[in-house]
């Protein structure tokens, strides 16, 4: 395989504080797809894109004074992987994490959470069919009753995981581009959760003067545009609700998978490439790979390993 690592300079204006975070790969791999470019984000702490924005909302919720080191004790909704982000950058300065996870999610998911600091609350609130959000809204009520001075990192409303995104992630991406100058045009080819990924890289990569075109990638059935919705196991994308960040504005175009197409595409990247990656990934690559039949010199195909793909073995 063919491995061409571009490590950017990293940003002045971005503090470091969590080990290791961002400067991840942006690579092609040539046996995958000539004129594919792919962003190592699963290579961050925590596995995934989310540490970024975690880790920035933090950071600027204890700067305001919202969040108070040895007082504090923040709390959010989660599929899994902002949860992680929120544990790393948390552990960094004291801060407890009270996370409320769908029992519908990864169950290696849920014991990695516990096992890298945060705790899972809710359990009997869910199993009698209370929602994440019903769980939050209860312990935000009854605080008090729990001894906690909870912050909510609320990340369907933060404006952080976009700022966190556009003013990090994307400029990252734009100056290991560099390493083509003679690439002018790409096709972003990414899925929404809350899209704030999404937006903030593709807000970015326009400012750096790339012509960006952008495909959301949704699952079978799902129309977000229209608030239609049903029931799939591609966990961080299409979570039944409009992604709150997502400037229809901004999409150019829109492709379905089928769960058939994720998994086939998740065996054959790691037979090919040996990275297993996760079903949102997967789901992207799946639309980037016969995209990039088209690319040029000039035009590549840039998509995100969000995360890697062992949170989803059964």
């Amino acid at each position: 395989m063919t491995l061409e690592p571009i490590h950017p300079t990293p940003l002045a204006n971005v503090e470091q504080e969590t080990p290791h975070t961002g400067n991840t790969l942006l690579t092609p791999l040539r046996e995958v797809q000539p004129g594919l470019l792919l962003k190592f984000e699963c290579d961050n702490p925590g596995g995934s894109h989310k540490v970024r924005a975690a880790r920035f909302i933090v950071r600027n919720a204890i700067a305001s004074g919202e969040i108070v080191p040895g007082r504090t004790t923040v709390i959010e909704k989660t599929g899994g992987n902002f949860g992680f982000g929120l544990a790393i950058a948390c552990h960094a300065h004291g801060v407890p994490v009270h996370l409320a996870v769908g029992l519908g999610f990864s169950a290696v998911k849920r014991r990695c959470l516990e096992l890298f600091g945060a705790q899972l609350i809710g359990l009997d609130m869910l199993e009698r069919g209370a929602t994440p959000r019903e769980v939050v809204e209860s312990h935000l009520t009854h605080q008090a009753e729990h001894e906690r001075n909870y912050f909510y990192t609320d990340q369907f409303r933060n404006a952080g995981s976009v700022i966190a995104h556009e003013i990090e992630t994307g400029p990252e991406i734009a100056a290991q581009l560099q390493a083509w100058p003679h690439v002018r045009q790409l096709t972003f080819v990414a899925c929404a959760g809350t899209g704030a990924s999404l937006v903030g890289i593709a807000k970015a990569l326009k400012s750096a003067g790339y012509r960006v075109h952008v495909v959301l990638v949704e699952p079978q059935g799902c129309d977000s545009r229209n608030g239609v919705f049903t029931d799939h196991k591609l966990e961080g994308m299409s979570v039944g609700a409009a992604p709150p960040f997502l400037g229809w504005d901004l999409i150019d175009e829109v492709r379905t998978v089928s769960y058939e197409q994720v998994l086939s595409t998740r065996r054959t990247f790691a037979c090919t490439s040996g990275f297993l990656v996760g079903n949102t990934t997967a789901a992207c690559l799946s639309v980037a790979h016969g995209l990039a039949r088209n690319a040029t010199r000039e035009h590549k195909v840039l998509s995100i390993l969000y995360d890697h793909g062992l949170w989803y073995v059964r």
